[in-house]
Formats: structure tokens, sequence, C-alpha cells
């Protein structure tokens, strides 16, 4: 069941490092984010991927990070910092009146009015990456760099792949359809 319940809040770009760049719009084709470092069809795995090893080619299906600003104010509320903006953290995407965003099933389908879908892969992991560059940004604050991760658990946002390429604009509504539950047995 399709139901619209949130917006683009922000589009960023991360070309290399962080901060990611805020944008109006951004061309969005079969490989992701046109200009954002994720940006590609496959990826190279890093470590932590067994059965793979390191360098392993594989489906990139990280081509989009995105948030949630409800749970980014969560998170920046856990470290006491007045905001996180989502370019910090290298998210593409921030959406809201969604705040259980990083909650949304594997497979869930975004339907966004301009006519980009985007189908969830799974959860974003947070690192010590973001957090080092919290870090950076308030030096005056302990320990963000270990501190970010143990903040940012089940709030990280979500990753996801393209399913209809399009523009994606800022402020643009979207639907939500969740993947119908199938029940496993054991044989």
């Amino acid at each position: 069941m399709n139901q619209t319940i949130a917006r683009v809040e922000a589009l960023c770009l991360t070309v290399k490092d962080l901060p990611g760049e805020h944008v109006d719009e951004v061309q969005v084709d079969w490989e992701g984010f046109v200009g954002d470092k994720h940006y590609g069809l496959t990826r190279k795995l890093g470590r932590h991927h067994q059965p793979y090893t390191r360098g392993t080619e594989v489906r990139n299906t990280r081509q989009v990070s995105l948030v949630s600003r409800e749970e980014l104010d969560e998170i920046a509320a856990r470290l006491d910092l007045s905001h996180i903006d989502p370019a910090w953290l290298g998210a593409n995407l921030t959406l809201s009146g969604l705040p259980n965003l990083t909650q949304l099933a594997p497979g869930s389908q975004l339907h966004f009015e301009g006519g980009v879908g985007l189908v969830v892969d799974g959860y974003n992991a947070p690192c010590t990456t973001a957090g080092g560059y919290l870090q950076t940004l308030f030096p005056d604050r302990e320990k963000l760099t270990n501190r970010f991760p143990k903040a940012a658990v089940d709030l990280r946002g979500l990753v996801a792949w393209v399913r209809v390429p399009g523009v994606l604009r800022l402020g643009e509504s979207f639907s939500v359809e969740a993947p119908r539950s199938v029940p496993v047995s054991q044989a």
C-alpha cells in the first residue's frame, strides 16, 4: 500500500571526502546519484564481507545513503550537539516526516513524486569516519569519533539502489511501499 508520508529535506553529493555538498536537484541514473563517490553499478568490497575477499567486485546496492531529519536530531541530542548536517555524514538524501526511517525493511520501495524510485537494501551502519569528521567540527567535545557510532545505532539510516532513474528535487514528496511479508517454514 502506498501512502505519501514525507518529503525530501536535503540532497547532498559527496565527491571525495566529507563534507558533502548540498544541491537543489540531482540527476539519478541506473548507477546512482551522478557525481557522488558511491556512484556505479558495481563496487569493490572492503574487509568484513565473508566469504568474499577484499576487492571482490559486486553489485552496488549502496548507491544512495538515506537519513531522516528526525533521526539526525535524535543523534545530535544524544551527543549534545545543536544539530547534525547530513552532508557531514556523507548522506545523499535527507527525508523529513519519517521519524523511523531506519526501521524500514529491506525491499521497501520509495516512489518520489517526480518519478524516481529507490529500493532499500539495508541498514547503514554508523562509522568512526563520520564521527571523526564531527570531532573536527566540535573539537571541544570529547571522543566524538567513537561516541558517534554508539549514539547512531538504529538511527543512522539506510542504503538503497536505483529502481527508476530521473531527476530528484528538494521538497518532493514521496510514498513508501513496504514489501509483503512471506512466512518462512523450516524443513
